[in-house]
């Protein structure tokens, strides 16, 4: 008896043994589906009732990045307050935030639903004649990020700001959650977006973050390092200026109102965060950072090196800020791509320390970036190139050169024009021009064998290389690095470039894939005397003297011909 009980207990074991680790089995698989419910709950309260309001997980995939562009809505707007005078600054920010470290592929649009980012300048009357340069050239570079604003309230970037952004809504452009800060702070997007996602901010379940207020309103040194707020709290805050005091800003105005007057009602429900776990000043020292981790803005960050170990230490991924930057490689028929032009047109930004051009080319620049972005092409000025012709000894107009051997590499085409040259038939393609000289040359084939389009005008024994078109070809590369560029010692001594590109053209080594329009005043660019309404470009090249003045009335005749066709047009334009 004994035994028959002893073998019913073994039994027993053996046979509930395999359905423990059954059950065990279930129970560790069903624990992501446990936690995935729980997040959903969390992330629910995030969801408007209205169900317009939802926000997604940052995507790696670019379809689901692409932004619709009619009336786009972004994740994250960001507007970065600076002075006009820290172009290097902004520089950092771009490097750090977007991993933008020049502009040779522009965001042209800004074209992903993750950010829409904008460095507001303050316009200033009175300024240092250098600093104006930098910033004018620097504007033509990035004109799609920057935005020169006047400052109502000398001590309060936040009102202008909010102002500008509530008045983008009338321009059809939205957003989930503004970012505030300035140009000597840090900030990590990604654990922000995070942060948002869970509804969880400073061990608060927020119900609605539309209506967060979120920053370190303590003191009003800490208030610009970064402030985060929905899209629903901007109107509010907006509406109660009349709590503005004198020495902080609107936002911690009322901040401090409401925390002192704690049974007055909250204007459109908004949810004040004062987070100084999270948003920090820089104490100098890594190892005075209470918690590290915690860290989603830093603020006071002022030598270039510390921003760039901070960028690291807290971990700070980049942005995507536009399609046309998803794919950096340089331009092969392999890495061509649709989010990227393989044309782009090319000018320069260097402004001369004699100031001819300072107000005549920025409205230049803005010829042809309308321009490009009319027919689909990337714009792309430099100034870098003619600068360190300083250090290479030779006259700034070899920038030239340089600047278009170092943008040529990512395009299949570039168009170049000279600051002094402008775009007057808009309309017109450069498809529409290759066109024509497929009939000029005995047709498409004939043409694919031309690397280098020039023009001679009439009666000039010089080509006109203010403007001209490269084909990104191993025959343009030997060109401009083997016998353009082999002019070194002579262009030391004077020899500008196009002298060097007219000298190397008439080589018969090189002749064959230049096509020389010569005598030609009008197919690619013409001169002010001979314009002729539906040229394509004109080029005022005067041997002495300032070109700005015929420059801006030539602008000012093209808007009124734009305008109406039958405008009667004087020479010279």
């Amino acid at each position: 008896m004994k035994e028959q009980l002893k073998l019913r207990s073994q039994f027993h074991k053996i046979k509930l043994f395999p359905l423990l680790i059954t059950a065990f089995v279930i129970f560790l698989l069903a624990i992501p589906y446990y936690i995935n419910d729980y997040n959903n709950i969390l992330s629910s309260s995030y969801d408007s009732n209205d169900n317009e309001f939802v926000t997604s997980p940052l995507s790696d995939n670019p379809a689901e990045m692409m932004q619709n562009m009619s009336c786009p809505h972004y994740k994250t707007a960001l507007f970065i307050f600076s002075e006009m005078e820290d172009v290097n600054q902004r520089m950092l920010m771009r490097e750090t935030l977007f991993g933008i470290t020049d502009n040779i592929i522009p965001c042209m649009k800004q074209d992903t639903n993750l950010i829409y980012y904008k460095f507001f300048v303050r316009k200033i009357n009175k300024v240092n004649v250098a600093i104006k340069r930098d910033f004018r050239s620097e504007q033509m570079e990035y004109y799609h990020d920057i935005v020169e604003i006047d400052v109502k309230n000398t001590d309060d970037w936040h009102q202008t700001l909010l102002e500008y952004a509530q008045s983008l809504q009338e321009k059809c452009i939205t957003f989930d959650h503004l970012i505030l800060m300035d140009v000597f702070s840090l900030i990590n997007l990604k654990k922000i977006q995070d942060k948002i996602l869970s509804s969880k901010i400073e061990n608060r379940v927020i119900t609605d973050t539309r209506k967060i207020v979120w920053g370190t309103f303590e003191n009003n040194r800490t208030e610009n390092m970064a402030v985060i707020l929905g899209s629903s709290a901007i109107q509010p805050i907006l509406d109660n200026t009349k709590y503005k005091l004198e020495y902080t800003s609107l936002i911690s105005s009322l901040y401090l109102y409401y925390f002192n007057h704690t049974d007055s009602l909250i204007p459109g429900d908004l949810i004040f965060i004062n987070d100084p776990i999270s948003i920090v000043e820089w104490p100098n020292s890594i190892r005075s950072l209470y918690c590290v981790d915690c860290i989603v803005a830093m603020g006071h960050i002022y030598q270039e090196y510390e921003i760039r170990d901070l960028t690291k230490e807290l971990n700070i991924s980049t942005t995507l800020p536009c399609m046309a930057r998803y794919d950096l490689r340089m331009y092969s028929k392999e890495t061509q791509n649709k989010y990227r032009s393989n044309i782009a047109v090319v000018t320069s930004s260097f402004l001369y320390k004699d100031n001819c051009m300072m107000e005549a080319a920025p409205l230049s620049a803005k010829n042809k970036r309308e321009y490009a972005e009319r027919h689909g092409y990337a714009f792309v000025a430099r100034s870098t190139e003619y600068a360190q012709q300083y250090y290479r000894k030779r006259s700034p107009v070899w920038g030239k050169v340089d600047a278009v051997e170092k943008i040529l590499a990512y395009y299949e085409w570039i168009i170049w024009l000279d600051m002094d040259a402008f775009f007057t038939n808009r309309s017109y393609t450069i498809k529409q021009l290759f066109e024509s000289l497929e009939k000029r040359v005995g047709g498409k084939k004939e043409l694919e064998k031309m690397d280098f389009i020039v023009a001679r005008p009439k009666g000039d024994n010089m080509i006109n290389a203010g403007v001209f078109l490269m084909r990104n070809s191993d025959w343009t590369r030997d060109f401009l690095r083997n016998c353009v560029q082999s002019f070194y010692a002579r262009a030391k001594s004077g020899m500008r470039e196009q002298q060097a590109m007219r000298d190397c053209i008439n080589t018969p080594k090189w002749t064959p894939n230049v096509l020389l329009l010569y005598r030609d005043d009008h197919t690619m660019n013409t001169f002010p005397d001979r314009f002729v309404r539906g040229d394509f470009i004109i080029h005022y090249a005067p041997e002495l003297g300032c070109p700005a003045d015929p420059v801006l009335k030539g602008l000012s005749k093209l808007k009124m011909l734009e305008e109406d066709p039958n405008f009667n047009v004087t020479l010279p334009f």
